[in-house]
C-alpha cells in the first residue's frame, strides 16, 4: 500500500495498522512456544518494522535536534516516555520509562520490540545501521545504548 496524504493534519503519512496494546501481549506469549531466543529476533524485527516506518514521517524534520525529534516520534509510537542523554550520532544513549512493553510482559523480561522499534527510528533518521544493547533489564526504566556499526 502506498503512503497517503491526511488532509486533517495536512501532513504525509505512511502506512500504519493501529492495534491495542493486548496485541504485543498475545504476540510476545505466543512467540514463547518457539523458543527465547528466536521468539527475541521476531519481536525485534517486528519493532523494527514499527520504527523504519514510523521514522518516514520525520525524516524531513532533519536530525540536528535528534532529541526533539525522536520525542516526537516517540510520542507518536506511544511506547513509553524517551529521554536521550546523549545524541552523539556515533554512540547514543536513550533513557525510557513507562515502558508499555514493560507493562504488558513484565520488568524481567527485554524490551525487544521497544529495541526494535527504536533501531528502526534511529536507522530510518540517520541513514545509517545501529547495534543495540539494553541495560537495566529488571527494571522498570531501561537505558538504550546504539552504536554505529
Amino acid at each position: 500500500m502506498d503512503d497517503f496524504y491526511d488532509t486533517d493534519i495536512g501532513v504525509q503519512t505512511s502506512d500504519i495498522l493501529i492495534l491495542p496494546s493486548t496485541f504485543l501481549g498475545t504476540l510476545w506469549s505466543e512467540l514463547q512456544n518457539i523458543g527465547p531466543e528466536k521468539a527475541r529476533e521476531i519481536l525485534f524485527k517486528c519493532g523494527h518494522t514499527v520504527g523504519s516506518t514510523l521514522s518516514i514521517n520525520y525524516v524531513e524534520m532533519g536530525t540536528e535536534d535528534l532529541d526533539m525529534v525522536l520525542n516526537q516520534a516517540w510520542a507518536e509510537a506511544g511506547l513509553g516516555h524517551l529521554f536521550v542523554l546523549d545524541a552523539d550520532k556515533e554512540n547514543i544513549i536513550i533513557k525510557l520509562e513507562n515502558l508499555l512493553e514493560v507493562g504488558i510482559i513484565g520488568a524481567k523480561h527485554n524490551c525487544d520490540f521497544t529495541a526494535g522499534c527504536l533501531t528502526g527510528v534511529l536507522e530510518g533518521l540517520l541513514q545509517q545501521p545501529y547495534s543495540v544493547v539494553e541495560e537495566m533489564v529488571g527494571e522498570e526504566n531501561r537505558l538504550f545504548k546504539f552504536n554505529k556499526k
